[in-house]
């Protein structure tokens, strides 16, 4: 006698739920107005701590510098954090310092940055994961940023990286006894050491 075989009645897939992406419209309703201690990377709002002293020290300082130096050229504007960059609709960060070209000026919106600056500055905290600030180096790459700065307040040094051939690369290594230079500004030049003064 042959055997007949019946097919299982087939256990329906369970659906998982699916992670919810968070655009910027979804970031600007569910964070604090006002409140610079917040970013969106890859859809995920992510809490940024306050920075330390030494950060707002270096930021201050090197934001008086090429603050000077563009308006006395005429070369565009520099904006401090907080301010909200959408590089992409789930990418929002708020680089510590950024320049606007004169070609790029029209980035700027009522409440937000509407796209890539040509210049990032990134300065490092306590709080700062690898992972994180390699998420950030990935999206300043694929979204157009010219130059990319990220300065270490402990060990008084900034890494220069420049676009090229589609790829934020190391240019140079600015230590504490050299003159920090800026290929988007060209003609730029600062003491690192006066960055922590």
């Amino acid at each position: 006698m042959v055997a007949t075989l019946t097919r299982p009645t087939p256990v329906p897939k369970a659906k998982l739920p699916r992670k919810k992406v968070l655009t910027y419209t979804d970031y600007a309703q569910l964070t604090p107005p006002d409140n610079g201690n917040y970013e969106l990377h890859d859809g995920k709002i992510l809490f940024m701590p306050t920075p330390t002293p030494l950060h707002q020290l270096a930021s201050g300082n090197l934001m008086v510098e090429i603050h000077n130096f563009i308006k006395k050229n005429k070369l565009g504007r520099v904006i401090a954090a907080p301010m909200d960059v959408v590089f992409t609709p789930t990418d929002v960060l708020q680089p510590d310092l950024l320049f606007l070209s004169n070609e790029r000026l029209h980035l700027i919106g009522n409440k937000k940055i509407e796209g890539a600056p040509d210049l990032v500055v990134e300065i490092l905290s306590p709080s700062n994961t690898p992972k994180e600030m390699s998420y950030k180096k990935f999206v300043y790459e694929v979204c157009d940023v010219r130059e990319y700065w990220l300065i270490n307040v402990e060990k008084k040094c900034v890494t220069q990286y420049e676009k090229t051939n589609n790829e934020l690369i190391i240019k140079h290594i600015f230590q504490d006894n050299e003159h920090l230079s800026s290929l988007v500004l060209e003609g730029f030049s600062t003491p690192v050491a006066a960055l922590f003064e």
